[in-house]
């Protein structure tokens, strides 16, 4: 006796094209590029760029709008304004690269951004902005930064938070 194999209807019956989303959103392939590039990604998706523009920025849009990242990104900010309230600690390798005198004059600003970024729906711009303040080494919480007041790159990602491309499910 034979049995049937039973085909789901949703897994598409043809070949997929290499290196594409594939049957989950994102594939092996596509997201170890994403992981590699997320840096790059973000800054994209903070100047404004439309994440259905791409494979990858879409898969880093959705990423960066998962409650596991949102959480990370608002204790990133809240660890931000305690390690810059602390004492200078040589340990602390971080501790040295903060502008803690900046981050504490805008710690009411960043602590709202922290909040925010917690609430839903906001804007896959505003929380790459958010992301790239946080991780990139050259952002105005750093030290050795060329851009703008950390007071200012601050407002940007609260304000964008509330427009921009929200990437919803």
């Amino acid at each position: 006796m034979r049995l049937a194999i039973r085909r789901r209807g949703w897994v598409p019956g043809w070949r997929l094209a290499r290196r594409t989303r594939g049957l989950v959103l994102g594939g092996l392939w596509l997201r170890l590029v994403a992981w590699s590039r997320s840096s790059a990604l973000d800054r994209e998706l903070a100047a404004g760029v439309d994440p259905l523009t791409s494979d990858e920025l879409s898969l880093r849009a959705r990423q960066l709008q998962t409650a596991k990242s949102r959480t990370r990104l608002a204790c990133g900010l809240r660890g931000a304004v305690n390690l810059s309230g602390r004492g200078f600690d040589p340990v602390v390798l971080p501790s040295s690269l903060i502008r803690r005198t900046e981050v504490q004059a805008n710690k009411d600003l960043l602590l709202e951004l922290a909040e925010r970024v917690t609430a839903t729906p906001v804007s896959t711009e505003g929380l790459a902005r958010t992301a790239v303040l946080i991780a990139d080494g050259s952002s105005p919480m750093y030290r050795g930064s060329a851009g703008p007041p950390l007071r200012v790159a601050a407002f940007e990602a609260l304000v964008a938070l509330e427009r921009g491309h929200a990437h919803r499910s």
